[in-house]
């Protein structure tokens, strides 16, 4: 149908060129006494001061007034707009140049009159100048029902009806009385200028003229005051419109900055009530903290295992370990690489080993842990990952912040981070940032024993009783390595539990431990005190030389696998009592201790058992109320933003680097397109820009895939440790990466490219112009972090953004028009992006405006703007749907992402109970683990 229109227009064109020269159709147009007279050949000649269409169009010649002859009461007022007394008004208008090349010498006269209730009707011909109006008239119309608001100018007509010269060719006979009658017209006048449009609906073509206008009208106030209020109208509008261009600009500079400290004015405003200090003593705040100190922890009959599938078989990963550690002491777990360390550590600490299955028991002071228990045991990981732009102190108080109670004043908590840094030696780099070890000179921070430190630290602001470490001393020198293991057995003496695992140590960090298991194989080889290692294993024929370390002595012989059969074959004495006493431990050994502490509940008793315990606090159950979920939510928001907000500024390479291109671009794409022609040229170069505009900030977004994919160790760390909730730090990255890379960029390059363009200047194209670039990056964006939370590497995360995007690209309305898209695929259109804004983009700039269709070889000819858009498939009707369906796609995929996101916090873990009372399940749970770990050999 598009496509129509302008063959449409060629062919009115083609018809009334030909029919220009052929119509000799009679003036038949009533001849009024008061303004003209028939001559002798019948002609209605003009008295003197009238002429133009019936002789009304009046003038004021050498000071003499034509309408005076009407009346004293007359006067003869010229220009566009009507008062309340207005009953007639006149046009002599010569055709715009760009019609003259289809009418050559062409020429439009309108005469109109208007009741007092100010309805109207006007009557409208075409004719060729140097005929006159009142010689032959190629086109005669009649507008019907026109209103023209006092005040005014323009105005609307119900229905035109239009008729030919004798002399009209069929087609332009149809053309001119069929297609153009019937239909409504508006009149609309040009401000400021003299120039006004008779625009027929669904008609391509605009009947353009300069126009003089005038009439005669009775004298009195009202029309003083309405000539007075016509241009004090036309004052206000332009006053109004560089007001609101000015208004919008002001608008996209303040948007971003108020919505960010909205956001940060209600986090804090709702962060919960705080206690001052002068209400509790200080020391009394840091001891609400764990108060309770634990005596002993144990674990009984720990076994981790696979059960296997079809193409693979079960695999054991732990067999049975137990063992017991009390306060004050440091539990070190030794063995080589696969032994286990990592997977009983995760154990020990709640956290799940993958698809792997678990069993056994855990136990603090001989009572079943709960839900409580990652608040009083603390797990440092082996990788320090930790934010480079923060500084030491930052770290350490941001956890706390997170993780200590909320009934605690803000002054306990700095004391307890001010506590934490001077019990691990932190005090010199306190203000020192992380930095990236073997990074640039500008990002190197504090050394790797300092960095572990800040791990460590971040774990015992909340005051554990129980910490869990894993490889502490690893990628560290001997030196650091030993002074790490120091700072433990210091922070064990401060009544805690430690375990750790410790690959290689020396001899005097060795001996530095309490206690110590050598795992090989998932199998616990020795348990008791590194100083009886030696002795323990002299007795089963393993001598260590005298200048070799025993801790390398024992992990060498773990590390063989004939030395692993021999120690399956030999057996020691036990002595249990809730964990073997020092010695080398054997299958049978294992199986001893497996009857001596478990023969009366097995392992029928979950990690996770809900029952009282000392440790069950409100916040930390289940059971906490929806008021302190709510505080507590919001306190994480409050500050999430913070530390973002200071790691996107302090790491501010990529929003310079944003900022920077948009504005480049802005004024290098804003040049280039720099005051745009309304004709062919023009609109192909509006809609390359566009294009331009779309693909720079598509394309950009992709910057927001790193936004998960450089933190998730840092997300996955944190949120295991019950740091926040997945919804706080999506809200936190997500609007702050928004903000900062989304809407300041695009708001900096609207308000430069829009103008340097010179597209249209009314404040509400320039808006929509702005929220459509704006939507359109927060939409991209969103496509980006969807694919970055689902991605594990930036490659492949690079890779799925960029194919999603082409085919956006594809079936965005630029490359393949709408309506010529196969079926198959043409439903693509509506998960485009591009496509609504490309469709908000064009109908935005070129409804309204007319273009020259300035083909070569061929008469320039005048065409509405929605011809084009017709042609492209887009209607401006369809702006707000768009503008809604790129906000929708944003919050949808946004939503998508935080569910993706949430599937990938860890989950405690929780150990296979036997239940005794389904002796079909409690069977099959012992057959998987049989399978895996009881015909388990060592080889």
């Amino acid at each position: 149908m598009a496509t129509r229109h302008l063959f449409w227009a060629w062919t009115l064109s083609l018809a009334v060129g030909g029919w220009w020269t052929a119509s000799s159709h009679a003036a038949n147009v009533t001849c009024d006494a008061e303004y003209g007279q028939r001559s002798a050949s019948g002609d209605c000649e003009c008295l003197d001061g009238f002429s133009g269409l019936g002789c009304r169009l009046c003038s004021i010649d050498a000071g003499t007034d034509a309408c005076r002859a009407l009346g004293d009461d007359y006067s003869c007022v010229s220009g566009f707009a009507y008062g309340t007394t207005t009953t007639s008004k006149t046009y002599a208008c010569s055709l715009s140049p760009d019609l003259q090349a289809l009418f050559s010498d062409g020429a439009l006269d309108v005469a109109c009159d208007r009741n007092e209730e100010g309805a109207a009707n006007c009557t409208a011909v075409v004719y060729k100048a140097a005929d006159t109006v009142n010689g032959d008239h190629l086109i005669e119309c009649t507008m019907t029902e026109c209103h023209f608001p006092s005040g005014s100018g323009n105005g609307a007509c119900d229905m035109i009806q239009c008729k030919c010269g004798t002399g009209c060719a069929e087609t332009t006979k149809m053309v001119i009385e069929q297609t153009l009658s019937g239909k409504p017209v508006k009149v609309q006048v040009q401000d400021g200028s003299d120039d006004m449009s008779i625009l027929v609906e669904d008609s391509p073509l605009p009947l353009s003229a300069t126009c003089k206008v005038a009439g005669c009208e009775r004298l009195g106030s009202a029309a003083a005051s309405d000539q007075a209020s016509v241009a004090t109208a036309s004052a206000d509008e332009d006053s109004s419109l560089a007001g609101g261009v000015v208004l919008a600009i002001v608008a996209c500079a303040i948007l971003s900055v108020t919505v960010l400290l909205s956001c940060m004015a209600f986090c804090c405003g709702v962060a919960g009530t705080r206690r001052s200090e002068q209400d509790d003593d200080l020391e009394t705040e840091l001891l609400k903290v764990n108060s309770k100190a634990v005596d002993t922890l144990e674990f009984r009959n720990v076994s981790c295992f696979t059960t296997g599938g079809k193409q693979t078989a079960a695999k054991c990963i732990l067999n049975k370990i137990s063992g017991t550690v009390s306060r004050g002491q440091v539990l070190g777990l030794l063995g080589p690489s696969g032994s286990g360390k990592t997977t009983l550590l995760n154990a020990l600490a709640v956290v799940q080993n993958g698809q792997s299955k678990n069993s056994g028991e855990l136990l603090i002071d001989g009572n079943k842990v709960t839900r409580a228990y990652r608040r009083v045991a603390a797990y440092v990981q082996q990788d320090d990952t930790l934010y480079s732009t923060l500084t030491v102190r930052e770290c350490i108080t941001y956890s706390a912040q997170l993780r200590l109670p909320l009934s605690m004043t803000d002054a306990a908590k700095r004391a307890m981070v001010e506590r934490v840094i001077e019990e691990l030696n932190l005090g010199h780099v306190a203000g020192s940032r992380i930095g990236v070890v073997g990074g640039s000179s500008s990002e190197r921070g504090i050394s790797g024993g300092e960095r572990r430190r800040v791990s460590i630290g971040m774990e015992l602001v909340t005051s554990p009783r129980i910490l869990i470490l894993d490889e502490p001393t690893s990628g560290l020198d001997s030196s650091s390595a030993h002074s790490v293991v120091k700072l433990i057995k210091e922070l064990a003496g401060h009544d805690r539990i430690v375990v750790l695992s410790i690959h290689q140590p020396s001899a005097r960090s060795f001996l530095l431990l309490d206690k110590i298991i050598l795992l090989g194989k998932g199998r616990m080889l020795y348990y008791g005190a590194p100083a009886s290692a030696a002795r323990s294993f002299h007795d089963l024929g393993f001598r260590c030389p005298d200048n070799e370390n025993i801790a390398d002595f024992i992990l060498d012989i773990a590390s063989d696998a004939d030395n692993l059969q021999v120690l399956q074959s030999r057996g020691s004495n036990l002595d249990f009592e809730g964990a073997p006493a020092s010695g080398v431990m054997a299958g049978s050994a294992q199986s001893h201790l497996h009857k001596a502490v478990s023969s009366d509940t097995a392992l029928d008793s979950p990690l996770y058992k809900a029952e009282s315990s000392p440790f069950k606090t409100e916040e930390a159950s289940g059971s906490r109320s929806l008021a302190a979920s709510i505080r507590m939510t919001t306190v994480e928001i409050r500050v999430l933003f913070i530390r973002t907000a200071q790691n996107i500024l302090r790491h501010r390479s990529l929003l310079v680097l944003h900022t920077a291109l948009s504005l480049a671009l802005a004024l290098f794409g804003g040049l280039i397109f720099n005051n745009v022609s309304d004709d062919l040229a023009g609109f192909q170069n509006r809609m390359g820009a566009f294009y331009f505009t779309l693909t720079f900030f598509g394309f950009a977004s992709m910057s927001s895939m790193d936004v998960f994919i450089g933190e998730r160790q840092i997300f996955l760390r944190e949120t295991g440790a019950m740091y926040y909730g997945a919804f706080s730090y999506f809200l936190a990255k997500t609007t702050l990466d928004s903000m900062f890379l989304r809407v300041l960029p695009a708001s900096l390059f609207a308000c430069i490219f829009y103008w340097l363009m010179g597209l249209q200047a009314a404040a509400d194209r320039f808006f929509l112009f702005w929220l459509t670039v704006v939507l359109f990056n927060v939409a991209a964006g969103s496509i980006c972090l969807f694919v970055g939370v689902l991605a594990t590497r930036v490659g492949s995360a690079n890779l799925g953004a960029t194919v999603m995007l082409l085919i956006m690209l594809l079936f965005g309305g630029f490359l393949i028009n709408s309506e010529t898209m196969p079926g198959s695929v043409g439903w693509l259109q509506h998960l485009s992006i591009f496509g609504y804004a490309f469709e908000i983009l064009m109908v935005n700039e070129l409804e309204g405006t007319t273009l020259t269709f300035n083909a070569p070889g061929y008469p320039s000819i005048p065409v509405f703007g929605e011809v084009y858009l017709k042609t492209l498939g887009m209607d401006y009707a369809d702006r707000y749907y768009d503008v809604a369906a790129l906000a929708a796609i944003a919050c949808v995929l946004q939503f998508l992402a935080l569910c993706c996101l949430l599937r990938q916090v860890p989950s405690h873990l929780k150990m296979a109970g036997y239940d005794q009372n389904d002796g079909a399940t409690a069977v099959a749970q012992k057959d998987a683990e049989y399978k895996a770990c009881g015909s388990d050999q060592m080889h």
